[in-house]
């Protein structure tokens, strides 16, 4: 028990020094998010959203024991997190766009969050330069798959998205996003578990923008 709590203890410190190094190539701005959960707040994040800038860090504070977190969806380019012990985690923010995240134990009751980054002023041209010049939908990879699979869609411009699955006949199978999102590329997953084989239409809806790309579930 002492070896498994000093390794937590170094973990915890390797990663307050990279956030420390990395502080000097972000922005001298750069400051720290704290979101915490569990406790007296229950099956809650605090604050369940946020808007961060590219060089800030999102600190989680909790017992991830009892609420290990997971990563929904995260801009393309950024890494993905995941947490199941300890006390804290800390994530340098090192893409604009939006963060999404879920505990593994208690999303069913709700318990999901969000973040969304602008850039700094030290990035802004790079980031920029980045941006896609037109909106579109990417085909889902894997496809044919079982059960899950990966979307990519592309905005040129901060939008609201609706991301839908339909089956053939055009009934609603899925809502997979329905939210604001920032100029940027960025991937999604569904998870089609309770959906039965067969071929799956997704549709994107941007502003103006509408687009249609067929799917296929084999079991």
């Amino acid at each position: 028990m002492k070896t498994h709590v000093n390794t937590l203890v170094w973990r915890t410190m390797i990663l307050a020094w990279i956030v420390v190094l990395l502080a000097p190539l972000t922005s001298a701005n750069a400051k720290t998010f704290v979101i915490n959960f569990g406790g007296s707040l229950g099956d809650a994040y605090s604050p369940s959203t946020l808007k961060v800038s590219v060089g800030d860090t999102v600190s989680w504070q909790g017992s991830f024991s009892f609420h290990p977190l997971s990563s929904l969806s995260v801009p393309v380019g950024a890494q993905s997190f995941h947490q199941a012990t300890g006390s804290v985690l800390l994530y340098p923010v090192t893409v604009a766009g939006t963060y999404t995240y879920k505990c593994d134990f208690h999303v069913s009751l709700g318990m999901e969050g969000s973040f969304t980054t602008d850039v700094t002023a030290g990035v802004e041209n790079q980031a920029a330069s980045l941006l896609p010049n037109d909106f579109s939908l990417g085909q889902n990879y894997p496809n044919p798959f079982n059960p899950a699979t990966e979307i990519k869609f592309a905005l040129p411009t901060n939008s609201h998205v609706l991301l839908t699955v339909y089956d053939v006949n055009g009934r609603v199978v899925s809502t997979i996003a329905d939210a604001d999102y920032s100029a940027g590329f960025h991937t999604v997953n569904w998870n089609a578990s309770n959906a039965a084989t067969g071929v799956y239409l997704c549709r994107i809806t941007a502003g103006n923008f509408s687009a249609t790309r067929k799917m296929m579930l084999v079991r």
